[in-house]
């Protein structure tokens, strides 16, 4: 069990045992019901509806966490096509740079021949 006895709240109505617990701010409950047939035992109940309110705990929180990780794929895939575009334009930027000092340099060597 992820979390000891202590960390849950208890609640009991005749044969039935509510464990209470919370996640995300968001109460969570697991029950526990004695059959008619067998013998009521406080401590059991206990261990039984604290195991099912943990499962349902650890079920949220899988689901949280695949919902998460989706996401952060989908991240870096935005932030690959932005990576990507960036790149280009950076790589046009260099061209157009590159123009535009040849263009000044012949300028300049044209200048320097008529003098």
């Amino acid at each position: 069990m992820n979390y000891p006895l202590s960390k849950y709240r208890f609640y009991t109505n005749g044969n039935r045992i509510i464990a209470v617990s919370t996640y995300a701010g968001k109460t969570v409950r697991g029950v526990a019901i004695c059959h008619p047939d067998d013998n009521f035992d406080l401590e059991t109940g206990k261990r039984l509806a604290a195991a099912r309110c943990n499962e349902k705990i650890a079920a949220k929180r899988l689901d949280r966490a695949s919902k998460k990780a989706m996401q952060a794929g989908l991240d870096v895939e935005t932030a690959k096509q932005r990576l990507a575009k960036m790149q280009d334009y950076y790589n046009d930027a260099f061209v157009a740079y590159n123009a535009a000092a040849q263009e000044h340099d012949a300028l300049i060597a044209s200048l320097k021949t008529k003098a």
